[in-house]
């Protein structure tokens, strides 16, 4: 019986959307047809609206400790430029780190706007990318000068004199003492050399990494795979999705992309000097909130 009124509503939906063509060709009109495409951006507006609805109060701590992060790197780089002699210790790190921060922002931004608007399984694909830079961050902040120096050099020309080829990628890398001497570094290699990291969240990091990237690489695994709590057989999924459907993949995209975040600056700020802004106190207070308002929502 629900197949056959899933079967009724299918055909409904192609009798309307046919018609539409057929009038659109026959008269030039496209009334109709725009119409029935605003339908459909009401019913993405309608989720969007669900969403930050239900989690409005999460959202909005997030952006502050968004703002609050970006607020403290601008800050260091207002105190390199008024004096950078006081920075000469991590220099070759701030200068490496500079462009990645801007990108890294923008990741998270792409990340939350995606889960806003329901889209939790390419959240979690861009989640793939901010993971990577975070751990490239990290490592490069905890490993020192020489590293970053060897990241800063390993740039667009020295890649496409090599093709471009995996191994450009983390080549840098080995200017670590603790990779000296590895043919071929990975994301792994880079995340388990570094430190104050929770050893239970590094590991699952990785495996929630390899399962983004089957996902990504259209494996048999990853096409099958979706961070909702329901998964749809169709392309155009004849069930009306409410907010509760996507609650699993914002639980889990909100909740790995913020560890790692507040890890990463956390880091950050501990090597550079911030000029009298208390930003660990900041964090501290902001994070316990987080942490209150995360578990008040229900995810």
């Amino acid at each position: 019986m629900i197949l056959i009124n899933e079967q009724k509503k299918m055909q409904k939906q192609i009798k309307i959307l046919s018609h539409s063509i057929q009038e659109f060709e026959s008269t030039g009109d496209n009334k109709n047809f725009l119409q029935l495409s605003k339908r459909y951006q009401c019913d993405r507006k309608r989720v969007h609206k669900e969403i930050l609805r239900r989690y409005a109060d999460l959202f909005a701590i997030i952006e502050n400790l968004k703002e609050l992060s970006v607020v403290g790197v601008q800050n260091v780089d207002l105190l390199v430029r008024k004096n950078e002699g006081d920075f000469s210790k991590c220099i070759k790190r701030y200068q490496a780190l500079k462009p990645m921060m801007i990108k890294y922002r923008d990741i998270f931004d792409e990340i939350i706007c995606l889960v806003e608007n329901g889209h939790t399984d390419g959240a979690m694909q861009r989640w793939r990318t901010f993971f990577e830079y975070s751990v490239i961050i990290m490592f490069i902040l905890q490993q020192g000068e020489v590293v970053a120096d060897a990241y800063y050099t390993n740039n667009l020309f020295r890649s496409l004199e090599d093709r471009l080829l995996l191994r450009t990628n983390f080549a840098w890398a080995k200017a670590a003492d603790c990779l000296n001497g590895q043919k071929q570094i990975s994301i792994k290699m880079l995340m388990e050399n570094t430190y104050e990291i929770d050893a239970k969240f590094k590991e699952k990091s990785l495996v929630l990494y390899k399962l983004i990237s089957q996902s990504i690489h259209g494996s048999a695994v990853g096409i099958n795979m979706s961070f909702n709590d329901y998964m749809s057989e169709e392309i155009n999924d004849l069930h009306e999705k409410h907010v509760d459907y996507y609650k699993g993949g914002i639980s889990t995209a909100i909740s790995n992309t913020m560890y790692i975040l507040l890890q990463t600056y956390t880091i950050y700020f501990n090597v550079f000097s911030y000029g009298g802004l208390n930003i660990k106190d900041l964090w501290k207070q902001s994070g316990k909130e987080y942490v209150k308002i995360f578990k008040d929502s229900g995810l």
